[in-house]
């Protein structure tokens, strides 16, 4: 029987062939970004994770961006119930004042700086079109903060504005790191707070942004991670309990898919000598064997050293 007839194929076009551990990449946006990165991590790999939280909406992933690489752009502060939080980042970063936190997110900010300066590749995933602004000033936030319902405006952002929003993404990126590659690509992590239909809506335009930008002059490219989960895997047992995040299984398959569109094969093999020594180097054994465990930190040292020797592996 012809098992592949059984499945609806995602396209996934090939981006580069990456050779060695010197290629350094970055992450911003949904929750899925996190995952991504997780796994990039995990194999050795240089990258970087934007420290201002899950974001999902792309204008509020500009203006990250923005404060990123001018250092003189002026987030947002607000104070609630004690909390102090800016409007540009995610729930993630509250503190105790203003202060506190001005001074918190100038390091972040200057750190990220000369990451982004620096890196080869920016993941970008978009996770939702829906915003909510400030009844009051119509700013757009990033996150409510648990600040009332009420102070606040939802509404979809149509495909001409997530358009314009990618494409000054791009203007501004191309002269800050003119050899940094864009990857867009839409979160598969369903937001069930909004209604399906409402979701499906929602994904519509991201994805129709993001096609309408990879056929723009110097383009960006497109990863389908959505399609890849939604429409060849199509099945819950992809997902969480929750039926909304893919699980583990469901990322690492679109990892593998990544792994196959972004490196040369021949960085396969290393990749799994880096997760076994991760799998040896996770191992615990009882406070009764205390040799044991001395052994094994010691085994792992030496093949660490012996992989960092031929690869320059980021542990």
């Amino acid at each position: 029987m012809k098992y592949e007839a059984l499945f609806n194929r995602v396209h996934v076009p090939k981006i580069d062939e990456i050779s060695s551990f010197d290629t350094s990449f970055g992450f911003i946006g949904s929750c899925f970004s996190s995952s991504m990165h997780e796994r990039f991590r995990r194999v050795g790999l240089s990258a970087w994770m934007s420290p201002y939280g899950t974001t999902y909406n792309p204008i509020s992933i500009e203006r990250q961006l923005i404060g990123t690489m001018d250092l003189d752009y002026k987030f947002n502060e607000y104070t609630h119930d004690d909390a102090c939080f800016h409007w540009e980042t995610s729930h993630q970063l509250v503190f105790s004042s203003a202060e506190e936190g001005r001074n918190h997110m100038n390091a972040l900010r200057i750190q990220a700086h000369q990451n982004l300066q620096s890196m080869d590749y920016l993941f970008i995933t978009l996770g939702s079109a829906w915003v909510y602004e400030l009844e009051e000033t119509g700013l757009l936030v990033a996150n409510c903060h648990k600040v009332p319902q009420q102070k606040f405006r939802k509404r979809l952002l149509e495909i001409d504005e997530i358009m314009a929003s990618l494409s000054r993404i791009k203007a501004m990126l191309n002269p800050f790191n003119p050899f940094l590659r864009i990857v867009f690509t839409v979160s598969p992590v369903r937001h069930l707070r909004d209604g399906l239909v409402e979701n499906n809506w929602s994904k519509a335009r991201l994805i129709e942004a993001c096609q309408r930008i990879c056929a723009t002059p110097l383009p960006p490219t497109y990863f389908p991670s959505y399609e890849l989960i939604i429409d060849e895997l199509r099945d819950y047992r992809f997902f969480e309990p929750d039926g909304v995040h893919p699980n583990a299984l469901a990322i690492d398959f679109v990892w593998d898919k990544l792994c196959e569109s972004l490196f040369d094969a021949s960085l396969g093999s290393v990749f799994r000598e880096v997760l076994a020594v991760r799998r040896l180097e996770s191992h615990r054994f009882l406070s009764a064997h205390h040799e044991k465990q001395q052994g094994r930190a010691e085994q792992v040292e030496a093949m660490k050293q012996k992989l960092s020797a031929e690869h320059s592996i980021h542990w």
